[in-house]
């Protein structure tokens, strides 16, 4: 963005000037490539104060022609009031751009109130689903644990049933050996030896059981960590479009007191042009009656 200061602003409105235009807060920002007209126009006013205006009171009287001297004050006034009219004319232009700038700026404003309140539905949204999230994780690491403990209960059962099937089995097998006619007690005591094959298989599916259940508790805990970091993502874009906001609203408030001063410097060119007016229109009387004095003599 071009640098607006005064000395730019006042090169951009002399050479506008001599191009044979009226330097104006949109011709300046135009020439300078950027800008705000905020910034532009008490430059630009201050640039067209400290210009040398035409008075008649300026004007190096010629003593010897009284004719002279009257279309002098004559031409004097008469540009006095285009001035003062174009003054008007670059006030009113100014104001408008002002006022431009203004409504633009309270669009924005209301753009970014819209992208607030959106942002502000957002959280909540997250906000929500972070607490579902966080209650089914709860909810499911509790059921998890619950099982957990009661497979480890049974695996614990389980153990102790197999242990004990094994020894049976163990000490049938000895006794087998040492007394052949207990051949029919181990044949009954085979079924505690398939029982603990049944068991040793339960104890490894309680364990594929576990492990699955802990995925399933670790799947739940990424989701919830996912569901807050989005959340944090979502309340640092809310503080981005807050900040926003505040400099929009400030700009809104000064491109409102610059609109005031504005209108307030074209009700002074409109007076000022008037008052040249009247002044052309007195000096245009005082020169037809002089004229006419001077043919009567």
């Amino acid at each position: 963005m071009a640098l607006v200061n005064f000395e730019a602003v006042a090169s951009a409105a002399e050479a506008i000037s001599k191009e044979g235009g009226k330097p104006s807060v949109r011709s300046v920002i135009a020439h300078l490539g950027g800008g705000s007209p905020n910034a532009v126009l008490p430059l630009l006013n201050e640039w067209k104060a400290g210009r040398v205006a035409v008075r008649s009171t300026d004007i190096e009287l010629d003593p010897r022609i009284g004719q002279i001297i009257g279309e002098l004050v004559k031409s004097a006034s008469e540009q006095a009031a285009r001035a003062a009219e174009e003054r008007a004319a670059d006030v009113q232009a100014d104001a408008e751009t002002v006022a431009e700038a203004g409504r633009e700026a309270e669009s924005q404003v209301q753009a970014l109130e819209s992208q607030l309140a959106e942002a502000q539905q957002a959280i909540a949204v997250k906000e929500r689903a972070l607490e579902d999230a966080q209650a089914a994780a709860g909810i499911e690491a509790k059921n998890a644990q619950e099982r957990i403990t009661a497979l480890q209960v049974q695996l614990g059962e389980e153990r102790t049933r197999a242990d004990l099937a094994v020894q049976a089995v163990a000490k049938a097998e000895v006794r087998l050996e040492l007394i052949p006619g207990l051949q029919a007690e181990v044949e009954r005591l085979k079924p505690f030896e398939q029982q603990a094959a049944v068991l040793a298989a339960n104890l490894d599916s309680a364990k594929t059981a576990g492990g699955e259940l802990k995925e399933r508790l670790d799947a739940a805990l990424a989701d919830a960590k996912a569901s807050h970091d989005e959340l944090e993502r979502v309340r640092i874009s809310e503080q981005s479009l807050r900040a926003k906001l505040d400099a929009a609203l400030r700009e809104v408030e000064t491109l409102k007191a610059n609109l005031v001063e504005a209108k307030s410097e074209l009700v002074t060119a409109r007076e000022e042009a008037k008052e040249a007016r009247t002044e052309t229109k007195e000096v245009r009387a005082a020169l037809a009656k002089a004229q006419q004095k001077g043919k009567s003599e």
